[in-house]
């Protein structure tokens, strides 16, 4: 009997054993890495079949198994997209707050006449010129800071971007180009978009009449504005990549050195979010405090200015 036992328990482990060798899909073949959590190394030409290890050209012995690479994280999609959709809903309880009556102006009815409205909206917009008739602070900074936060949407979702501080590089000037582009696909839906400005607030419609250039209502002069017009189309991207980059500048230049100068989290926390306020907005819809940072921990700063000082004060 205890030789049977003995057989059978030879017999069961070795079945296990073989079950954990890995299967010839992870050979090194140019698939393995895609599909597979390791490889197996071929020892060269020379070391013999025994052989435990494969022999690299810098020197260094690696076992059979090899860790297969993380795969390139791409742009999340999903995450942007919500994120965009929430601040269109702040945006819009906003501005429709302060124009509930134009809002239901047609029978008391959200959207009513939906596509009638809209084309005569998109009709205006295209005859308007530059100016839609907003005070200059909202066409020249308001739509600007819309254009950066949305900018910031796209580079918290980039994982090529996300931890870029400003420098002259292809890298960090690509990163901020494809969230100009995002910035100015978001501003384009605000201004003509179907669920834009025209389309809630009936801009540019018969049923919202135009007014004068001081704002007074209804227009009895020559020049009217009725809300459309080309200048934040233009003036949000372009002025958001310009915000955008002024964040960068003092966010690497004035606040890192904050960072390397205290251990204060409220007033590096402070700092941040003063010098940086539209990315402070952005970390939030992201589900982050408005002082995260994804490019660095600010202990990290505080401790490498720290080392710095202290071998350049001791070095004679």
């Amino acid at each position: 009997m205890p030789l049977v036992a003995q057989f059978l328990t030879a017999l069961v482990l070795s079945a296990v054993g073989l079950a954990q060798l890995p299967s010839s899909r992870c050979d090194t073949i140019p698939a393995a890495v895609e599909e597979c959590p390791y490889t197996v190394m071929q020892p060269e030409p020379g070391n013999g079949p025994t052989s435990r290890s494969a022999k690299f050209s810098d020197g260094i012995s690696e076992n059979f198994f090899r860790a297969a690479p993380p795969k390139r994280q791409g742009f999340r999609w999903g995450r942007a997209l919500f994120e965009s959709f929430t601040f269109l809903a702040i945006e819009q309880a906003y501005v429709v707050h302060d124009d509930y009556r134009w809002v239901v102006v047609e029978n008391g009815i959200p959207l009513n006449h939906y596509w009638h409205d809209y084309k005569e909206s998109l009709s205006s917009w295209i005859h308007s010129g530059w100016n839609d008739g907003d005070p200059a602070l909202y066409s020249y900074l308001g739509h600007p800071l819309q254009g950066a936060l949305t900018s910031y949407i796209q580079i918290q979702n980039d994982p090529q971007g996300e931890r870029l501080e400003f420098s002259n590089t292809r890298g960090y000037w690509w990163s901020r180009f494809k969230a100009t582009l995002w910035n100015a696909a978001y501003s384009t839906q605000w201004n003509v978009g179907p669920l834009s400005e025209l389309t809630v607030e009936k801009y540019g419609t018969r049923a919202r009449p135009p007014w004068n250039t001081d704002g007074s209502w209804p227009c009895t002069s020559k020049h009217c504005y009725n809300g459309v017009g080309q200048v934040d189309l233009v003036i949000t991207p372009v002025g958001g990549l310009m915000w955008l980059v002024g964040e960068d500048l003092l966010d690497k230049h004035l606040v890192r050195r904050v960072e390397g100068s205290t251990r204060n989290s409220f007033l590096i926390g402070f700092t941040r979010c003063a010098l940086n306020p539209i990315r402070g907005g952005a970390n939030v819809l992201h589900g982050k405090p408005a002082w995260y940072r994804a490019s660095r921990d600010a202990r990290e700063v505080y401790l490498a200015k720290q080392a710095r000082n202290h071998t350049f004060g001791t070095t004679p």
